[in-house]
């Protein structure tokens, strides 16, 4: 009967140990699926391999030794509360891990809504930059072509200043002349009738070729009034389109 009876004790134990293997089975499937979050368990499961490994040949001794049955019984009740205690700490682990799975989903969805705004805003952008750039190539020709009409009006400026310059040397030699006719005409006082008239012609005359020196001083002044005037404006133009080349550049 105590033979029997450690016969069916044995069989309890193997029937505990191929629980345990199926319980290592399961770990195993587990520790494939959270391979990285269940290291520590895999380390555990190691060490209860090896504690298998012992309770084998601690079924081994049971055959030689009937004697030390209760301490191998006693330390496989250990070890499966220990097997209990860790399968409570992998059954947390993955629970906890799924969380963290579940978590790490809802970023990536974040992440990959984020990540479509940003390439939105970037598509955006470049077509501003595009539109940025044919704007200031647009306004680098407008600033070439007010440069070529400032420099026109430049040389306009030159002229007019040149025909001025040259009207006031003409008026200044009628002047001369005007001073010297007149000297004549004070010393030739008593000239003839006709040398009277010949000189209130000629002063008709000056006093007409005064009147459009000085009209033609107006116009002229008049004129580079009003190149000066264009030229402002092309100068005021040409920095305000200076200054918006450079905050479109800047900004």
């Amino acid at each position: 009967m105590e033979k029997q009876s450690k016969e069916h004790q044995i069989r309890s134990l193997q029937d505990e140990v191929a629980h345990q293997d199926e319980i290592m089975s399961k770990l195993n499937k587990e520790k494939k699926h959270q391979e990285e979050v269940n290291r520590k368990l895999l380390d555990d499961l190691h060490a209860e391999e090896d504690k298998l490994a012992h309770m084998a040949k601690a079924k081994m001794k049971l055959e030689q030794s009937m004697d030390q049955l209760e301490d191998a019984l006693e330390r496989e009740k250990r070890s499966r509360q220990d097997l209990d205690k860790q399968r409570r700490k992998a059954e947390g682990e993955l629970k906890m891990a799924h969380e963290n799975f579940e978590e790490l989903s809802r970023q990536k969805q974040d992440v990959e809504q984020a990540l479509k705004k940003k390439e939105a805003e970037l598509l955006s952008v470049a077509s501003r930059l595009e539109d940025e750039q044919s704007l200031v190539a647009r306004l680098q020709r407008q600033i070439k072509e007010l440069l070529a009409r400032v420099q026109e009006l430049e040389e306009e400026l030159a002229a007019e200043r040149q025909a001025r310059a040259k009207a006031d040397k003409l008026r200044n030699e009628m002047q001369i002349e005007l001073e010297e006719l007149s000297d004549r005409l004070d010393e030739a006082g008593g000239a003839t009738h006709a040398q009277v008239e010949l000189n209130k012609k000629r002063e008709a005359e000056m006093t007409k070729l005064r009147r459009d020196l000085e009209e033609q001083a107006m116009q002229s002044e008049q004129q580079l009034n009003q190149l000066r005037k264009k030229h402002q404006d092309a100068v005021a133009e040409l920095s305000d389109q200076i200054d918006a080349v450079h905050k479109s550049r800047t900004k």
